[in-house]
């Protein structure tokens, strides 16, 4: 386990230098870096047989593809804003283009036409889901959760889609979705993005409380990794653990929550 530490450290560095503009550092913060997202692309490509250094290239591409939209993300919509807002505005959408650009870059470098097709199929849609979320003001309940999953989860989908690995598209799905709805629930309470949770149908979804939808996620996700046969067995033990330190903070959460609530 230890020698996974150290690649997913080496690959993490290697992003954070590819990542690292002078200019930009002098008026934004570091973009952030998933360590699930970073665990799961890991997971995912240890199944592929291509050399390690391909490997690190495949997902330093998938994690820059992930900041950038992430960093989009981060462009605010408010007009009446001061001027050192308006700026960090700008320049916020520019670093997003940027980071863009290092991951059509490397695949450049790869020669790989074939992924830069699957990554741009993810991001147009994660994007057109984006646009219903923030434009739709009529969407349903049911096609907001699948917008907001979608959003979530499609670069993970097309990935594995793309090597023709079953079980960790199913996985990712639900890993994500679990990770997603459990940062929900009590950062967000009954809202995901335009989502309100407590109006969600009966008959598609039978209970309508977030905290027990996250509980099938979590049962879905521990129950997958349970029954799988992986290539190597630490990877399995590291996801197990990361989806118990999720279930953890949601109960410290809880905890904090209620204490706070009798206080």
């Amino acid at each position: 386990m230890q020698d996974i530490y150290v690649k997913l450290t080496k690959i993490k560095s290697m992003l954070q230098k590819k990542l690292s503009h002078p200019f930009l550092e002098q008026y934004l913060s570091t973009p952030e870096i998933d360590d699930d997202k970073l665990l799961l692309l890991y997971a995912i490509f240890d199944e592929i047989e291509l050399p390690s250094q391909l490997k690190e290239r495949y997902i330093m591409t998938a994690m820059l593809v992930q900041i950038a939209l992430d960093t989009h993300d981060k462009v605010t919509v408010d007009k009446n804003i001061n001027h050192d807002a308006f700026v960090e505005r700008q320049l916020t959408a520019l670093a997003g283009d940027y980071y863009s650009g290092l991951y059509y870059g490397m695949l450049s470098e790869l020669k790989d036409i074939q992924m830069i097709r699957v990554l741009a199929e993810a991001i147009k849609e994660i994007n057109e889901n984006k646009i219903k979320l923030y434009h739709d003001k009529e969407l349903s309940v049911q096609t907001t959760m699948e917008s907001v999953l979608i959003v979530e989860t499609a670069l993970f989908q097309k990935i594995t889609q793309h090597y023709k690995l079953d079980f960790w598209n199913l996985f990712s799905t639900k890993f994500l979705t679990y990770k997603k709805l459990s940062h929900e629930k009590f950062h967000n309470e009954e809202k995901i993005a335009t989502l309100e949770l407590s109006k969600m149908k009966q008959e598609r979804y039978p209970i309508n409380s977030l905290k027990r939808i996250c509980e099938l996620f979590y049962d879905d996700t521990v129950s997958l990794l349970d029954a799988c046969l992986i290539k190597t067995p630490s990877i399995k033990e590291l996801l197990f653990k990361r989806v118990q330190n999720i279930r953890l903070h949601e109960k410290l959460d809880y905890k904090k929550t209620v204490e706070e609530g009798l206080s």
